[in-house]
């Protein structure tokens, strides 16, 4: 016997039909499902054969590898989707966490130092930008030789050594701070947890934002429509070097310390998380919620080479393989979303 539901139920059943058909559009349409559903495989893939991959230690330490270049990257999504790339913020990232070192070193307030970092971060990006508009250089050239500049000068003012904190400032709230955690995660974690949302809204919600977007997709276009390029240029930079500041403060909190070599080969791995997240090497199109998720993803494969005993030699050969991948994958997906001209019959 058929159930007759009164005009009145109708119209409550049919609205929660049409919210339940909006979510699942819009979580079938979201951007960063892919990746999420990449993340999720490859640590219950891991997990089978080393249950204790997930564990709540081994997850902590893979976030905070993954914090340090992942802030970076948040950044690096603006300057892809400008239509540019930033090859120095390895050098960067070593030469900012190399002056707060060396400032801690002279008795500086720690927290000063680590304001330093930042500073210092954002203005070898900004000279950056400054170099490409006056001599009108591609940024890529630029930072291809600033990346051996910067790196070069960490190496002049450490003397090729690393140096740490004195041990009057361990106590300092600023070690305390950085080199703890909360919820049981990292502050290293909830540091680039919290630059992601801020940066997310700054690019998705501003005009700045949309610039940024708009060059990247047609410069002539954007040109003609009077966008400042050059000015926002130099924006860009400056955030992007303002991150690593950022990450090497923060690194610099947790380890107390640092060494000439450090952020060695995060160009790759910040570029990868970029592009891993859906953000297009060819500009206009970038997802900072998606380099979130890239930047977890390789510290799982990282993690995931060690755990199967694989010589860390391979890590930047499969980084690269997951660059070419995850492109070739975008750009097959590209294709078969644009329209196909059929040859008629």
């Amino acid at each position: 016997m058929a159930v007759v539901r009164s005009p009145s139920e109708r119209p409550a059943e049919e609205s929660t039909r049409t919210l339940m058909g909006r979510w699942r559009r819009k979580l079938t349409s979201s951007d960063e499902l892919g990746v999420v559903i990449v993340l999720i495989a490859l640590c219950v893939f891991v997990n089978v054969f080393h249950p204790r991959f997930l564990g709540i230690t081994s997850i902590a330490n893979m976030s905070q590898q993954a914090a340090f270049y992942g802030l970076i990257a948040l950044g690096m999504v603006f300057m892809l989707s400008m239509g540019e790339i930033d090859l120095s913020v390895g050098g960067n990232f070593a030469f900012s966490a190399m002056t707060a070192a060396l400032l801690a070193e002279q008795a500086w307030n720690p927290w000063i130092a680590g304001l330093a970092a930042i500073v210092v971060g954002g203005l070898l990006g900004a000279l950056n930008a400054v170099v490409s508009n006056v001599l009108r250089l591609p940024l890529i050239i630029v930072t291809l030789g600033s990346l051996s500049m910067y790196r070069g000068l960490t190496l002049v003012i450490s003397s090729g050594e690393a140096h740490a904190a004195p041990a009057s400032s361990a106590g300092s709230s600023y070690f305390t701070i950085f080199g703890g955690t909360v919820l049981g995660l990292p502050a290293a974690t909830i540091a680039f947890v919290v630059a992601t949302g801020a940066v997310w809204v700054l690019y998705r919600r501003t005009r700045f934002g949309f610039a940024v977007r708009a060059i990247g997709s047609n410069p002539q276009a954007a040109k003609l429509s009077g966008y400042p390029i050059g000015r926002i240029r130099l924006q860009v930079a400056l955030l992007i070097g303002s991150l690593c500041g950022l990450s090497a403060a923060v690194s610099f909190g947790f380890f107390q310390s640092s060494d000439p070599n450090l952020g060695t080969g995060y160009e790759l791995q910040v570029i990868a998380a970029a592009v891993i997240g859906g953000t297009a090497l060819s500009g206009g199109k970038g997802n900072v919620v998606g380099a979130f998720i890239g930047a977890l993803i390789i510290s799982v494969i990282n993690g995931a080479l060690t755990a199967f005993g694989v010589s860390v030699n391979w890590t930047s050969f499969v980084t690269g393989a997951v660059i070419i991948g995850a492109v070739a994958i975008d750009s097959v997906i590209k294709r078969r979303q644009s329209p196909v001209l059929q040859r008629p019959v």
